[in-house]
């Protein structure tokens, strides 16, 4: 009796080599440690310029590869993912960036051989993802203090906890709260505002959870609008992400909504998509693209 071939699964990992605070001197053999190689073929890709990593995944997703695994953090996330949007190829996460918002999110942290050794259980799920004036986003978007910390952190070649929070500091004295028109389901409000958060995932990164009712599969954001108020209060807030209860401070409106419109009145200078920091149009459309990427989770 003549038994079948079994064919593997192809699967692509990518990385920036200087991402992240972690060395990946060693993934190769972290892989071979944790990944079944008797269902799996490998490969690792290194991304040598920016947006690199989108063409990386790309290519996998063209020549049907059951997965592409971004190595690193947010940003590397979001452009290894932009390209699976729509796609069979599923996404798998390895948390080798600073922050590793989305990983916190999902449960893996920063554990590296967790992350690799969810793929052996062969389990994906739909997820929704997010659009910012067409820019593709699968964590959290925004505009406010904390895309302009986002904005300035990318021009720092320093990356960890401290440049940011030093940033974050230095941001804060003096910075100018943003007019803002808001619309979303037929709803309208004006007001002055330090932050507005668009979320489809939970967490910005470090545990620090900003929409702490997130789920990536609602076929909703979550909105997170901070009021204005004394700078010295705003960071009062963070034991608020850390114990996830955010979005019920009394300096917080929170909805959710399929779809929104932020105005700036005032010309809000940066907005951000997955941590990464940009300078901001007058008027951004964030809307949500339901069961858009096929993501590798663990088994519940």
């Amino acid at each position: 009796m003549n038994m079948s071939t079994i064919v593997k699964k192809k699967i692509r990992f990518i990385t920036n080599p200087f991402s992240g605070t972690k060395s990946k001197s060693k993934l190769k053999e972290t892989i071979e440690e944790n990944l079944n190689l008797k269902d799996f073929d490998f490969e690792i890709s290194y991304t040598e310029y920016p947006r690199h990593a989108t063409q990386l995944s790309a290519e996998a997703r063209d020549l049907g590869y059951y997965a592409v695994i971004a190595v690193g953090g947010d940003g590397t996330i979001n452009e290894v993912a932009s390209a699976l949007k729509g796609s069979e190829t599923a996404l798998g996460i390895v948390p080798f960036g600073s922050g590793n918002g989305f990983s916190y999110h999902l449960g893996t942290r920063r554990n590296v051989d967790e992350a690799i050794k969810i793929i052996n259980d062969h389990h994906t799920t739909l997820i929704d993802t997010g659009a910012a004036n067409g820019r593709f986003f699968i964590n959290v978007a925004g505009l406010g203090l904390d895309a302009t910390v986002a904005f300035k952190t990318k021009l720092n070649k320093r990356r960890g906890f401290i440049p940011y929070f030093i940033n974050t500091l230095k941001e804060s004295i003096g910075f100018k709260f943003m007019k803002l028109k808001i619309t979303s389901d037929d709803n309208v409000q004006e007001g002055d505002y330090a932050m507005a958060v668009i979320a489809n995932g939970s967490i910005y990164g470090y545990d620090f959870a900003v929409a702490p009712a997130a789920i990536l599969d609602d076929g909703l954001f979550d909105v997170i609008l901070v009021r204005k108020t004394q700078i010295f209060r705003y960071f009062l807030l963070v034991p608020r992400m850390l114990n996830k209860t955010f979005h019920k401070s009394p300096l917080v409106h929170y909805f959710k909504t399929k779809k929104i419109t932020i105005e700036s009145t005032d010309g809000t200078p940066y907005f951000h998509v997955d941590g990464e920091g940009f300078e901001a149009e007058n008027s951004i459309t964030f809307e949500i693209i339901p069961d858009s990427l096929k993501l590798i989770t663990k088994q519940s």
